[in-house]
């Protein structure tokens, strides 16, 4: 590919039939739609400030600027073939991600809603649910990661472009920015407090970097990976690394922070394995499977192999091992929930309790969550905008738009 060594695909769709494959890159600077031919790998640019194409009736349907556009395509050769027009305005974009869907049959379906409006508000909750807003500007802050001493907020500026680490110090209500390019994701702290685990991609690399947080030096890689990687926890000389390995669905691998070269497979069976959060002393590591058919969240130990510990109940997801190493928390739904923990002699488990029911902003593929060092608060976000509650179905597009 000659635009660039590597690409953040989202939304395929297919075009001529299989032939083609086009998808959204959103390692472009603004959102790109890119085409491969599959029995080739030909890749083709062809659009951009454009994404979620898909394909009817011999037209390119794609999402810009809070719209619906299509225009004439030749879906063998993938060549535009005329003018874009307006379908429909006023489309709902959450995550960055257009609320939209068409079908060949010719119907058009989306939910109404602003368009690039992401602001959040962060806010520290604490045990029965009180919470405390932030003295900070909203902004699209994601994963929240709070410092060992209690006194710094690690967390991303997520925007069209790309997404930003950054620190926030809670004395002064101030942001330092530590990373401003690329699509960095999943802050970790390490232990010392000195230093941030982190993941990126970018046109030229897909890794996993170490960065002081005085901003004395610049990232620097500790593992490059082939396949999108999420850093989930630290601890014990081990980072806990999800990855989303097609053949196995998501796994959790180790990575041995002082030979970093020694990454290796820690859960990998064709469940999805993610979210590990490693105990303080790294003996242990809380993770979510959905082997049972619903995610639930068990413990295990480390580097393993040993007999595994099924922590929640009724369904479970982002667990986090307090600091004290007594305590795990994680999230059912709404409801933040924890559990007892005692190692010695031996892992001893008891009952989930349910601290507080209150909505706020779930995790991805790590944590949306963090607990603070003395285990009495939560470091969670939510969102400034109500979620779309309406659907429009146009029916016999292109030849109708009457809705």
């Amino acid at each position: 590919m000659a635009t660039k060594d590597i690409i953040y695909p989202q939304g395929p769709a297919w075009f001529s039939g299989g032939k083609w494959i086009a998808f959204t890159d959103f390692l472009a600077v603004r959102r790109s739609i890119f085409a491969v031919k599959l029995n080739t790998g030909e890749v083709k640019l062809l659009l951009r400030d454009a994404q979620a194409p898909s394909y009817v009736a011999g037209q390119l349907v794609y999402f810009e600027g809070g719209a619906l556009w299509s225009v004439p395509i030749d879906p063998d050769h993938m060549t535009l073939r005329g003018n874009a027009t307006q379908i429909a305005n006023g489309i709902s974009e959450e995550l960055y991600i257009a609320q939209s869907g068409t079908s060949e049959t010719g119907v058009l379906a989306y939910a109404p809603g602003p368009a690039g409006s992401f602001a959040r508000n962060m806010y520290l909750v604490d045990r029965k649910g009180q919470e405390q807003e932030l003295d900070i500007p909203p902004r699209d802050y994601v994963d929240p990661a709070i410092a060992p001493d209690g006194k710094r907020i690690a967390c991303l500026f997520r925007s069209v472009t790309g997404q930003q680490l950054v620190v926030l110090d809670r004395d002064r209500g101030a942001f330092t920015t530590l990373v401003s390019r690329g699509l960095n994701a999943a802050p970790v702290w390490t232990p010392d407090g000195k230093n941030l685990i982190f993941d990126s991609v970018d046109p030229q690399r897909r890794a996993i970097y170490r960065i002081s947080v005085d901003g004395s030096s610049a990232p620097q890689v500790v593992h490059t990976t082939s396949l999108n990687s999420h850093v989930t926890s630290v601890a014990g000389g081990y980072a806990a690394v999800m990855v989303n390995d097609p053949t196995t669905s998501a796994d959790l691998w180790l990575l041995n922070l002082s030979n970093p070269e020694d990454m290796r497979p820690f859960k990998n069976t064709p469940a999805a394995e993610r979210q590990g959060s490693l105990s303080p002393d790294g003996h242990w590591m809380a993770y979510v499977s959905n082997e049972s058919g619903v995610p639930e969240v068990y413990v295990e130990p480390v580097p393993g192999p040993g007999g595994r510990r099924q922590i929640s109940s009724d369904g479970g997801e982002e667990p986090r091992w307090v600091q004290n190493g007594r305590e795990i928390t994680y999230r059912n739904g709404t409801k933040m929930m924890s559990v007892p923990v005692q190692d010695q002699p031996t892992l001893q488990l008891g009952k989930p309790i349910e601290l507080f029911d209150r909505k706020f902003d779930r995790g991805l593929g790590v944590n949306g969550y963090d607990v603070t060092p003395d285990g009495r608060m939560f470091v969670m976000t939510r969102s400034e905008h109500a979620a779309p509650t309406e659907i429009r179905v146009v029916m016999g597009w292109p030849g109708n738009l009457r809705h």
